[in-house]
């Protein structure tokens, strides 16, 4: 922590937004959206001053006959911020195995789905989420590959039906068919979200 930095509890609030904060900065406190933003900001300049270093250490080893030997500076990623999910509840001891980026965007194709009138196949979907992310007898390329359909599943599911693409569909449901009924903590809940799925498409 730098000189300056100090958890803020004591302040009463955020100096930008004005939520309950958690940090201090100088004399600024900061709640965590706000705390998050600036390291991030400051997470950038540290990028593009370790991009143009490496950069220029390369420009210098191209130069020297026995090239290769300037040290590099490790370009740190891009701080997340925390997952936000509306619908769906994933246990923070899976987040490890999954695309958190695939399942918050589920769950906002799911709240759309919601506003529609979708609530038969929205709660399938939820189910079905919180049940890939959570099974412990798949690994997690195989729950990315799920989650990977699931998605599609609910952007098509958002589209009116003359914009939906009805083979690819069908190639969706059948993957996740396939791989549900061949693992027993999925197949239980696949049997009775499938029509579900394939009724909504007017598959049925």
């Amino acid at each position: 922590m730098s000189e300056g930095e100090k958890t803020g509890t004591e302040v009463g609030r955020c100096s930008q937004c004005g939520k309950p904060p958690v940090w201090q900065l100088g004399t600024s406190p900061l709640c965590v959206d706000c705390y998050h933003k600036f390291t991030v900001s400051r997470t950038l300049d540290f990028r593009i001053a370790a991009i143009g270093m490496n950069y220029a250490a390369e420009e210098m080893d191209h130069l020297l006959p026995i090239g290769g030997m300037s040290p590099r500076i490790q370009v740190p990623e891009i701080p997340r911020g925390p997952t936000i999910l509306n619908n769906i509840k994933v246990d923070n001891s899976v987040v490890g195995s999954i695309n958190t980026g695939n399942v918050e965007s589920i769950d906002v194709n799911i709240s759309y789905l919601k506003k529609a009138g979708g609530d038969e196949v929205s709660a399938a979907l939820v189910k079905l989420t919180e049940v890939i992310a959570g099974a412990n007898d798949i690994d997690g390329g195989q729950k990315r590959a799920l989650l990977d359909q699931v998605e599609f599943v609910t952007e098509q599911a958002v589209r009116g039906a003359e914009a939906r693409r009805p083979g690819m569909i069908s190639a969706a449901l059948s993957a996740l068919d396939s791989t549900s009924k061949a693992t027993a903590s999925l197949s239980a809940i696949w049997s009775s979200i499938h029509p579900i799925l394939r009724h909504f498409f007017g598959m049925s």
